[in-house]
């Protein structure tokens, strides 16, 4: 696979997570949840039939020589989830420390944008060459 092509879902991935993080009240509650829960193994188990079901999808659209393994796929969540979730907290004060207005949704979109390419990228290292 080449990586300027990525992996198919990148993109589908990060804006499921855009879309879930749209209100930041809702980041904070989930942020807030996280650090003081006591049942890790719930949000655990939803965690990893994402994964399932992201690597059941490309393992669709894609031949076995160009497919990331397992590890990789979990990374790259790991890293979209994190990057995210950074980003709906952080972005506020970030942007305006920046000069930038943060109500402009042209921020989201161009975070988002970066952010699946990355991951698209680094899937795509994953896969044995052609």
């Amino acid at each position: 696979m080449r990586a300027d092509h990525g992996v198919p879902y990148a993109d589908g991935m990060t804006r499921v997570l855009f879309e879930t993080l749209a209100d930041e009240r809702h980041v904070r509650l989930f942020a807030w949840s996280s650090l003081h829960s006591e049942d890790v193994g719930t949000s655990s188990q939803g965690l990893s039939e994402l994964v399932d079901a992201i690597e059941a999808g490309i393992r669709l659209v894609l031949p076995d020589t160009d497919r990331p393994d397992r590890d990789r796929i979990e990374a790259a969540v790991l890293l979209a989830l994190s990057a995210t979730y950074g980003f709906a907290l952080g972005k506020r004060s970030w942007l305006t420390g920046l000069g930038r207005d943060p109500a402009d949704p042209a921020h989201d979109a161009a975070f988002r944008a970066a952010l699946s390419s990355a991951i698209a990228t680094y899937l795509a290292e994953g896969s044995a060459p052609r």
